[in-house]
């Protein structure tokens, strides 16, 4: 007799697949928007020319001249290539407006047992990720205009109160938020007011220039 086979036994036995949440549809999905929006960026390349990098050129070159004729720090004051202070005020805006809407959006629906994406930590990484980029974009084109500053403040503290003042939540939830928002938007606005006095000045902080000669927010 050849006896009994012993069972044959591997690592991955006890592993569920559906615990994993691995989305392959969704990751090809994902690369297939990439290659999409890679090709539909050459197509916008090829069209537009050379328009960035003379404007990339004229900006920077400008700068530089006006750090050799006036000394160091005297770039901050070109104004070569700023559009309207208001687009970069409603730029701002939008932003962070984008931001309060998605990150206490995102992690109520990560962390709730009934929330859509729950303990799917992907989609909330990609989304956070999302975040950070239209913060660092808000923050940027608001230096450029700072007297937006208490405007946003109090536009998103009303507004995230009359989110919750109109919501399903909980009343005492709602209450804390509603007290929470209209503090942000009274008390934010208060210290930031002193802002408004900048709205005669330019100054482009070296962080920022290198956002305006390589994108749209600055004229060619």
């Amino acid at each position: 007799m050849i006896g009994r086979v012993p069972k044959h036994t591997a690592l991955g036995d006890d592993v569920d697949p559906g615990a994993l949440f691995v989305f392959i549809p969704g990751a090809l999905a994902g690369g297939f928007l990439i290659s999409v929006g890679l090709l539909i960026s050459d197509a916008v390349r090829k069209l537009r020319g050379d328009t960035g990098i003379e404007r990339r050129v004229k900006h920077t070159g400008a700068a530089v001249a006006d750090e050799v004729r006036a000394g160091a720090g005297a770039s901050r004051r070109t104004e070569s290539g700023l559009r309207p202070r208001a687009v970069y005020g409603a730029v701002s805006a939008i932003a962070f407006a984008l931001v309060v809407l998605v990150v206490p959006g995102a992690t109520w629906n990560f962390f709730n047992p009934d929330g859509y994406i729950q303990n799917v930590g992907w989609v909330w990484a990609v989304s956070m990720l999302a975040v950070i980029g239209l913060w660092v974009l808000g923050v940027q084109t608001l230096r450029l205009a700072p007297e937006w500053l208490p405007g946003i403040i109090a536009a998103l503290g009303l507004g995230f109160s009359v989110r919750f003042a109109f919501g399903s939540e909980p009343a005492v939830n709602r209450t804390v938020l509603i007290v929470l928002g209209l503090l942000v938007a009274v008390v934010g606005t208060a210290l930031s007011w002193r802002m408004r006095g900048r709205r005669d000045r330019t100054d482009v902080p070296p962080s920022v220039r290198p956002l305006l000669t390589r994108t749209p927010l600055s004229r060619p």
